[in-house]
Protein backbone atom coordinates (compact mmCIF):
# COMPACT_ATOMS: atom_id res chain seq x y z
CA UNK A 1 0.00 0.00 0.00
CA UNK A 2 1.38 3.44 -1.19
CA UNK A 3 -0.30 6.64 0.68
CA UNK A 4 -0.08 9.78 -1.07
CA UNK A 5 3.13 12.17 -0.72
CA UNK A 6 3.33 14.37 2.36
CA UNK A 7 4.24 17.92 2.22
CA UNK A 8 7.05 17.10 4.90
CA UNK A 9 8.70 20.17 6.11
CA UNK A 10 11.71 18.44 6.35
CA UNK A 11 11.36 16.79 3.05
CA UNK A 12 11.76 13.14 5.05
CA UNK A 13 10.64 9.28 4.72
CA UNK A 14 9.32 8.35 8.23
CA UNK A 15 11.00 4.64 9.28
CA UNK A 16 7.77 3.28 10.74
CA UNK A 17 5.74 0.47 9.67
CA UNK A 18 3.19 2.84 10.26
CA UNK A 19 2.69 6.92 10.82
CA UNK A 20 2.41 9.89 9.27
CA UNK A 21 -0.51 8.49 6.58
CA UNK A 22 -2.82 10.88 5.02
CA UNK A 23 -6.64 10.63 5.92
CA UNK A 24 -7.50 8.66 2.58
CA UNK A 25 -4.61 6.27 2.87
CA UNK A 26 -6.04 4.24 5.67
CA UNK A 27 -9.76 3.30 6.61
CA UNK A 28 -11.61 4.87 9.87
CA UNK A 29 -11.95 1.99 12.69
CA UNK A 30 -15.50 1.57 13.83
CA UNK A 31 -16.08 -1.56 15.74
CA UNK A 32 -13.74 -2.36 18.69
CA UNK A 33 -12.69 1.53 18.07
CA UNK A 34 -10.79 2.98 21.72
CA UNK A 35 -12.11 3.74 24.56
CA UNK A 36 -9.18 6.23 25.51
CA UNK A 37 -9.81 9.98 26.53
CA UNK A 38 -7.25 12.70 25.88
CA UNK A 39 -5.28 13.99 28.11
CA UNK A 40 -2.63 16.67 28.21
CA UNK A 41 -0.12 16.44 30.55
CA UNK A 42 1.65 19.70 30.25
CA UNK A 43 1.81 21.86 27.51
CA UNK A 44 4.35 20.66 25.93
CA UNK A 45 3.45 16.87 26.18
CA UNK A 46 0.15 14.91 25.63
CA UNK A 47 -1.02 11.60 26.51
CA UNK A 48 -3.72 9.37 26.50
CA UNK A 49 -4.92 6.45 28.69
CA UNK A 50 -6.41 2.72 27.76
CA UNK A 51 -9.16 1.50 28.79
CA UNK A 52 -9.29 -1.98 30.88
CA UNK A 53 -11.63 -2.86 27.94
CA UNK A 54 -9.83 -2.63 25.27
CA UNK A 55 -6.36 -4.27 27.27
CA UNK A 56 -8.32 -7.66 27.00
CA UNK A 57 -8.89 -6.96 24.04
CA UNK A 58 -5.44 -6.62 22.85
CA UNK A 59 -4.72 -9.75 23.93
CA UNK A 60 -6.92 -11.81 22.19
CA UNK A 61 -6.54 -9.57 19.37
CA UNK A 62 -2.65 -10.27 18.44
CA UNK A 63 -3.15 -13.76 17.09
CA UNK A 64 0.29 -15.37 15.24
CA UNK A 65 -1.41 -14.64 11.76
CA UNK A 66 -2.06 -10.47 12.60
CA UNK A 67 1.70 -10.09 13.76
CA UNK A 68 2.92 -11.40 10.41
CA UNK A 69 0.35 -9.70 8.42
CA UNK A 70 1.44 -6.28 9.92
CA UNK A 71 3.47 -4.25 7.50
CA UNK A 72 5.24 -1.07 6.96
CA UNK A 73 3.12 1.62 5.09
CA UNK A 74 5.63 3.35 2.85
CA UNK A 75 5.21 7.01 3.51
CA UNK A 76 6.69 9.22 0.31
CA UNK A 77 8.85 12.49 0.81
CA UNK A 78 10.49 15.08 -1.37
CA UNK A 79 14.12 16.13 -1.39
CA UNK A 80 16.71 16.89 1.22
CA UNK A 81 17.17 20.97 2.08
CA UNK A 82 20.22 21.97 1.27
CA UNK A 83 21.41 23.35 4.48
CA UNK A 84 22.55 20.26 6.14
CA UNK A 85 25.92 20.55 8.17
CA UNK A 86 28.81 18.75 9.34
CA UNK A 87 30.17 18.15 11.99
CA UNK A 88 26.82 18.60 14.29
CA UNK A 89 25.79 21.37 16.32
CA UNK A 90 25.50 20.74 20.01
CA UNK A 91 22.06 22.15 20.30
CA UNK A 92 20.94 21.11 24.71
CA UNK A 93 18.57 23.42 26.19
CA UNK A 94 19.16 22.39 29.50
CA UNK A 95 22.47 20.74 31.71
CA UNK A 96 23.48 17.15 30.75
CA UNK A 97 21.58 15.01 32.18
CA UNK A 98 20.85 10.91 32.64
CA UNK A 99 19.33 8.36 34.67
CA UNK A 100 20.57 4.59 34.39
CA UNK A 101 20.01 1.61 33.31
CA UNK A 102 19.11 -1.58 35.53
CA UNK A 103 19.02 -5.10 34.86
CA UNK A 104 16.25 -7.55 35.30
CA UNK A 105 17.20 -7.48 39.24
CA UNK A 106 16.62 -4.28 39.66
CA UNK A 107 20.84 -3.37 40.03
CA UNK A 108 22.33 -0.51 37.87
CA UNK A 109 24.02 -1.35 35.18
CA UNK A 110 25.22 2.12 33.37
CA UNK A 111 28.21 1.05 31.55
CA UNK A 112 29.65 4.97 31.09
CA UNK A 113 31.08 6.61 33.77
CA UNK A 114 29.08 10.63 34.57
CA UNK A 115 32.55 12.21 33.56
CA UNK A 116 32.36 11.13 30.04
CA UNK A 117 28.63 12.09 29.31
CA UNK A 118 29.65 15.44 30.83
CA UNK A 119 29.25 19.13 28.82
CA UNK A 120 32.32 19.47 27.27
CA UNK A 121 33.94 16.11 27.11
CA UNK A 122 32.18 14.76 24.08
CA UNK A 123 32.52 11.16 23.70
CA UNK A 124 33.65 12.07 19.87
CA UNK A 125 34.83 14.46 17.69
CA UNK A 126 32.74 15.80 14.69
CA UNK A 127 33.96 13.80 11.62
CA UNK A 128 34.38 14.98 8.16
CA UNK A 129 32.95 12.24 6.17
CA UNK A 130 31.46 12.25 3.36
CA UNK A 131 28.25 10.59 2.33
CA UNK A 132 27.81 7.19 2.46
CA UNK A 133 28.94 7.43 6.62
CA UNK A 134 30.35 4.17 7.84
CA UNK A 135 28.61 2.09 9.57
CA UNK A 136 28.75 -1.92 10.83
CA UNK A 137 25.33 -3.40 10.30
CA UNK A 138 24.92 -7.20 11.39
CA UNK A 139 22.00 -9.60 12.94
CA UNK A 140 22.18 -10.63 16.58
CA UNK A 141 22.59 -14.25 17.40
CA UNK A 142 18.83 -15.09 18.19
CA UNK A 143 20.93 -16.83 21.51
CA UNK A 144 21.55 -13.24 22.42
CA UNK A 145 17.82 -12.28 22.75
CA UNK A 146 16.73 -13.26 25.84
CA UNK A 147 20.12 -12.08 27.88
CA UNK A 148 20.60 -8.35 29.43
CA UNK A 149 20.97 -6.32 27.89
CA UNK A 150 20.09 -7.30 24.37
CA UNK A 151 16.40 -8.33 25.72
CA UNK A 152 15.37 -4.84 26.37
CA UNK A 153 14.62 -4.53 23.03
CA UNK A 154 11.83 -5.62 20.93
CA UNK A 155 8.77 -5.23 18.59
CA UNK A 156 5.91 -2.84 19.11
CA UNK A 157 2.21 -4.23 17.14
CA UNK A 158 -0.40 -1.50 16.87
CA UNK A 159 -3.08 -0.52 15.13
CA UNK A 160 -4.04 2.92 14.01
CA UNK A 161 -7.10 3.98 11.64
CA UNK A 162 -7.80 0.74 10.64
CA UNK A 163 -4.36 -0.33 9.77
CA UNK A 164 -2.34 -2.56 11.42
CA UNK A 165 1.61 -1.70 12.18
CA UNK A 166 4.29 -2.29 13.78
CA UNK A 167 7.70 -0.62 14.91
CA UNK A 168 10.46 -1.16 17.46
CA UNK A 169 11.01 -0.18 21.16
CA UNK A 170 12.99 -0.32 24.26
CA UNK A 171 12.81 -0.81 27.70
CA UNK A 172 13.08 2.18 29.41
CA UNK A 173 13.96 3.49 33.00
CA UNK A 174 11.43 5.33 34.41
CA UNK A 175 10.48 7.16 38.43
CA UNK A 176 6.59 5.69 38.41
CA UNK A 177 7.74 1.80 38.89
CA UNK A 178 5.82 1.28 36.08
CA UNK A 179 6.69 -0.98 33.08
CA UNK A 180 7.19 1.52 29.99
CA UNK A 181 8.71 1.17 25.97
CA UNK A 182 10.34 4.20 24.48
CA UNK A 183 10.01 4.52 20.50
CA UNK A 184 9.08 7.36 17.86
CA UNK A 185 6.28 9.19 18.44
CA UNK A 186 4.94 8.63 15.06
CA UNK A 187 4.90 4.88 16.70
CA UNK A 188 1.82 6.14 18.99
CA UNK A 189 0.23 8.48 17.01
CA UNK A 190 -0.53 9.63 13.75
CA UNK A 191 -0.49 12.92 13.01
CA UNK A 192 -2.48 13.27 9.69
CA UNK A 193 -5.75 11.35 9.76
CA UNK A 194 -7.32 13.38 12.99
CA UNK A 195 -3.92 13.01 14.96
CA UNK A 196 -5.11 9.43 16.61
CA UNK A 197 -3.47 7.84 19.13
CA UNK A 198 -2.69 4.41 18.63
CA UNK A 199 -5.20 1.29 19.37
CA UNK A 200 -4.85 -2.13 20.76
CA UNK A 201 -0.99 -1.65 20.97
CA UNK A 202 1.70 -4.29 22.71
CA UNK A 203 5.06 -4.74 23.22
CA UNK A 204 6.95 -7.79 22.91
CA UNK A 205 10.62 -7.79 23.89
CA UNK A 206 13.42 -10.33 22.92
CA UNK A 207 10.83 -10.72 19.70
CA UNK A 208 11.64 -13.92 17.10
CA UNK A 209 9.78 -13.66 14.39
CA UNK A 210 11.27 -17.21 13.27
CA UNK A 211 9.98 -19.15 16.16
CA UNK A 212 8.45 -21.86 16.21
CA UNK A 213 6.99 -22.14 19.37
CA UNK A 214 4.93 -18.92 21.10
CA UNK A 215 8.03 -19.35 24.25
CA UNK A 216 10.47 -18.65 21.28
CA UNK A 217 8.65 -16.28 19.60
CA UNK A 218 7.59 -14.39 23.00
CA UNK A 219 10.39 -15.52 25.67
CA UNK A 220 8.42 -13.23 28.20
CA UNK A 221 4.96 -13.07 27.14
CA UNK A 222 3.49 -9.43 25.61
CA UNK A 223 3.02 -6.46 27.62
CA UNK A 224 0.00 -4.23 26.58
CA UNK A 225 -0.64 -0.53 26.41
CA UNK A 226 -2.08 0.99 29.11
CA UNK A 227 -1.35 4.80 28.16
CA UNK A 228 0.72 6.97 25.44
CA UNK A 229 2.19 10.00 25.46
CA UNK A 230 4.74 12.14 22.80
CA UNK A 231 5.32 15.87 22.33
CA UNK A 232 2.38 18.35 21.84
CA UNK A 233 4.02 19.75 18.76
CA UNK A 234 4.78 16.11 16.99
CA UNK A 235 0.56 15.75 17.91
CA UNK A 236 -0.29 18.54 16.69
CA UNK A 237 1.43 19.88 14.00
CA UNK A 238 4.15 17.13 12.82
CA UNK A 239 7.36 18.65 13.78
CA UNK A 240 9.86 15.93 13.57
CA UNK A 241 12.46 17.46 15.26
CA UNK A 242 10.24 16.50 18.31
CA UNK A 243 9.34 13.31 16.83
CA UNK A 244 9.11 11.39 20.31
CA UNK A 245 6.86 8.52 22.18
CA UNK A 246 6.17 6.14 24.94
CA UNK A 247 4.30 3.74 26.10
CA UNK A 248 3.09 1.96 29.17
CA UNK A 249 2.76 -0.85 29.89
CA UNK A 250 0.77 -3.56 31.89
CA UNK A 251 2.28 -6.69 33.73
CA UNK A 252 2.28 -10.07 31.31
CA UNK A 253 -0.15 -12.97 32.08
CA UNK A 254 2.33 -14.45 34.40
CA UNK A 255 2.06 -10.66 36.59
CA UNK A 256 5.40 -9.73 36.15
CA UNK A 257 6.43 -6.02 35.00
CA UNK A 258 8.45 -5.46 32.09
CA UNK A 259 11.33 -4.38 34.22
CA UNK A 260 11.28 -7.14 36.32
CA UNK A 261 11.37 -9.81 33.23
CA UNK A 262 13.93 -7.81 31.30
CA UNK A 263 15.41 -4.98 32.84
CA UNK A 264 15.91 -1.30 31.01
CA UNK A 265 18.01 0.89 29.36
CA UNK A 266 19.15 4.22 30.83
CA UNK A 267 18.08 7.58 29.37
CA UNK A 268 20.15 10.72 28.77
CA UNK A 269 19.95 13.83 27.30
CA UNK A 270 21.06 17.19 26.67
CA UNK A 271 23.93 15.27 25.94
CA UNK A 272 27.19 16.24 23.04
CA UNK A 273 25.66 15.84 19.73
CA UNK A 274 28.80 14.09 18.94
CA UNK A 275 28.54 10.16 20.25
CA UNK A 276 28.79 6.74 18.95
CA UNK A 277 25.71 5.03 19.20
CA UNK A 278 25.05 1.28 19.34
CA UNK A 279 21.54 1.21 17.60
CA UNK A 280 18.81 -2.02 17.44
CA UNK A 281 16.08 -1.95 15.70
CA UNK A 282 13.70 -4.82 14.04
CA UNK A 283 13.62 -3.54 10.27
CA UNK A 284 10.76 -5.04 7.79
CA UNK A 285 11.24 -3.41 4.47
CA UNK A 286 13.48 -4.71 1.88
CA UNK A 287 16.37 -6.41 2.10
CA UNK A 288 15.02 -6.93 6.10
CA UNK A 289 11.52 -8.92 6.83
CA UNK A 290 11.00 -7.58 10.41
CA UNK A 291 11.43 -11.69 11.85
CA UNK A 292 15.52 -10.46 13.38
CA UNK A 293 17.10 -7.80 15.84
CA UNK A 294 19.51 -5.62 14.21
CA UNK A 295 22.37 -4.25 15.64
CA UNK A 296 24.04 -1.25 13.79
CA UNK A 297 27.05 0.37 14.96
CA UNK A 298 27.98 3.90 13.91
CA UNK A 299 29.04 7.84 15.02
CA UNK A 300 27.52 10.98 14.56
CA UNK A 301 28.18 12.75 11.07
CA UNK A 302 25.74 14.72 10.14
CA UNK A 303 22.87 17.05 11.41
CA UNK A 304 20.19 19.08 10.09
CA UNK A 305 19.56 22.64 10.72
CA UNK A 306 16.40 22.77 12.76
CA UNK A 307 13.91 24.95 12.39
CA UNK A 308 12.02 23.56 14.99
CA UNK A 309 11.83 23.54 18.79
CA UNK A 310 13.83 20.27 19.51
CA UNK A 311 17.18 21.53 18.20
CA UNK A 312 19.02 19.71 15.49
CA UNK A 313 18.46 16.29 14.26
CA UNK A 314 21.54 14.01 14.75
CA UNK A 315 22.21 11.39 11.30
CA UNK A 316 24.25 8.69 11.02
CA UNK A 317 25.40 5.66 8.30
CA UNK A 318 22.44 3.14 8.79
CA UNK A 319 20.85 0.56 6.20
CA UNK A 320 17.98 -0.10 8.24
CA UNK A 321 14.49 0.35 6.65
CA UNK A 322 11.07 0.60 7.68
CA UNK A 323 9.74 -0.85 10.78
CA UNK A 324 12.91 -0.15 12.40
CA UNK A 325 11.31 3.57 13.82
CA UNK A 326 11.48 3.90 17.35
CA UNK A 327 14.45 1.21 17.65
CA UNK A 328 16.99 2.68 20.43
CA UNK A 329 20.74 4.50 20.00
CA UNK A 330 22.36 3.70 22.63
CA UNK A 331 25.81 5.60 24.16
CA UNK A 332 27.75 3.69 26.25
CA UNK A 333 26.75 0.05 25.30
CA UNK A 334 28.25 -2.77 26.45
CA UNK A 335 27.71 -6.50 26.66
CA UNK A 336 27.05 -5.96 30.36
CA UNK A 337 24.77 -2.87 29.99
CA UNK A 338 22.79 -0.95 27.70
CA UNK A 339 24.12 2.43 28.94
CA UNK A 340 21.27 5.26 27.88
CA UNK A 341 18.89 5.78 25.27
CA UNK A 342 19.92 9.11 23.75
CA UNK A 343 18.25 8.58 20.03
CA UNK A 344 16.24 6.50 17.98
CA UNK A 345 15.74 5.49 14.64
CA UNK A 346 13.83 7.84 13.10
CA UNK A 347 13.66 8.79 9.32
CA UNK A 348 15.74 9.59 6.28
CA UNK A 349 16.01 11.66 3.41
CA UNK A 350 15.21 10.25 0.19
CA UNK A 351 18.64 11.16 -2.08
CA UNK A 352 20.47 9.86 0.91
CA UNK A 353 18.94 6.43 1.93
CA UNK A 354 21.58 5.16 3.70
CA UNK A 355 21.41 8.35 6.74
CA UNK A 356 18.68 7.61 9.20
CA UNK A 357 18.30 10.53 11.73
CA UNK A 358 17.25 11.25 15.08
CA UNK A 359 15.44 13.70 16.73
CA UNK A 360 18.02 15.21 19.15
CA UNK A 361 16.96 14.10 23.11
CA UNK A 362 16.51 17.58 24.62
CA UNK A 363 14.62 18.26 28.08
CA UNK A 364 11.30 17.97 25.96
CA UNK A 365 12.70 14.29 25.53
CA UNK A 366 12.51 13.71 29.31
CA UNK A 367 9.46 14.98 29.83
CA UNK A 368 7.75 12.62 27.40
CA UNK A 369 9.38 9.65 28.79
CA UNK A 370 8.31 11.13 32.32
CA UNK A 371 4.60 11.35 30.77
CA UNK A 372 5.00 15.26 31.85
CA UNK A 373 5.54 14.48 35.43
CA UNK A 374 9.07 15.17 35.50
CA UNK A 375 9.38 15.74 39.30
CA UNK A 376 8.53 11.90 39.99
CA UNK A 377 10.66 10.45 37.41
Amino acid sequence: MRPPRLGSTLGMVALATVPVLAASALSTSSAGASSISARKSSTTVVGQSVSAGEQARTLAYWTPARRAAAKSAEVVAGSAPVNQQSPAVETPDGPPSRVAAASPEGASSASISAQQLSAGEPVLAGQPWAYPFPYDTFAVPVKLYKTYPYAVNGTIFFRNNGGEYKCSGTSVTNGHQESEVWTAGHCVANTESGSKFDEQAEFIPAYDGNGSKTKEIEPYGTFVATGYETATAWLDSHDETVDFGAMLLADNKKHKSLSAEVGTDGFAWNQNENEQFVQFGYPGESPYNGTKMEENIAATAVSETSHGAGGNPTGTGSPLTGGSSGGAWNIGWTDEGPGYINGHTDFYFTEKPLTKYSPYFNTLADEVRCFGNTSAC
